[in-house]
């Protein structure tokens, strides 16, 4: 089902997915070329690659340089992860997103947040603290910085109903293309705590995330902290003859997602 309130890439892409997997497009069908699915969604060309992206991302199409898109073999999948925003993760865990909007304002340079995102020691971020929402129950807790030119972005947006993602991508068409994750084990401290429902020293799940464009460009650099009883993270490994010989470090992660316990 596509959700007529998600944003217009969201939409395009849920359509394709249900048509594929409702064999409408078999493995190794052509999907309809970009311009034929600009005319009939009504969209913009970046719009439906952000579509087009979302899926190859998930190994469902594959593209040919200059022939197009598509529908990829059920055994030949690729075996990539996509770790996508707290909206879609929600969404297609059948819950409503939303986000409590605690802090959001400019503040001095941190010199390790600057480093990350490439910016001079000097510059200043802007900050936004919200608490990420599911059916209304604390799920998660975010501390986002971002450089000044894509704060200011944000400022007359809604930060409730909207993830950074959907306001730079839609509004302003900027494309998140990929980001750098770290995960680590740590201990509630009482702002976010307060902030999660759970007590103080309580062990919860960091990661950290850098974002950023097509470009390369960092968009911003996060800190969110899961709420240990909602959610939690579940990983699949893929172990094939092949998979050994190309990955001598370990096995190819095929699939992590998030697992929601309401």
């Amino acid at each position: 089902m596509v959700d007529k309130s998600a944003p217009r890439h969201q939409q395009i892409s849920d359509h394709l997915r249900s048509d594929i997997k409702n064999k409408e497009f078999l493995p190794g069908d052509k999907l309809p070329s970009e311009k034929r699915l600009c005319d009939y969604f009504d969209v913009s060309r970046i719009t439906v690659r952000q579509a087009l992206k979302a899926l190859e991302n998930e190994g469902l199409i594959f593209k040919k340089q200059g022939l197009g898109a598509f529908v990829s073999e059920d055994d030949e999948k690729q075996t990539l992860v996509q770790l996508t925003d707290f909206s879609e993760d929600m969404r297609r865990a059948g819950f409503k997103s939303s986000s409590k909007l605690i802090r959001f304002k400019k503040v001095s340079p941190v010199l390790e947040i600057n480093t990350i995102l490439e910016l001079p020691p000097s510059s200043p971020l802007i900050r936004l603290d919200r608490v990420r929402l599911g059916n209304g129950k604390p799920i998660a807790f975010d501390i986002t910085w971002l450089p000044g030119s894509y704060g200011q972005l944000l400022l007359d947006e809604d930060l409730t109903n909207k993830t950074i993602y959907q306001i730079l991508e839609d509004t302003y068409s900027i494309p998140i293309s990929a980001g750098k994750y770290k995960f680590t084990a740590i201990i509630a401290d009482e702002y976010i705590a307060k902030h999660l429902n759970i007590d103080v020293g309580s062990p919860i799940f960091e990661i950290d995330r850098c974002s950023r464009t097509t470009a390369g460009k960092k968009v911003y650099f996060q800190k969110r902290y899961n709420n240990p009883e909602y959610i939690s993270y579940e990983i699949e490994l893929f172990r094939g003859e092949e998979s050994i010989e190309s990955c001598k470090n370990g096995l190819p992660l095929k699939e992590f997602v998030p697992k929601f316990n309401f």
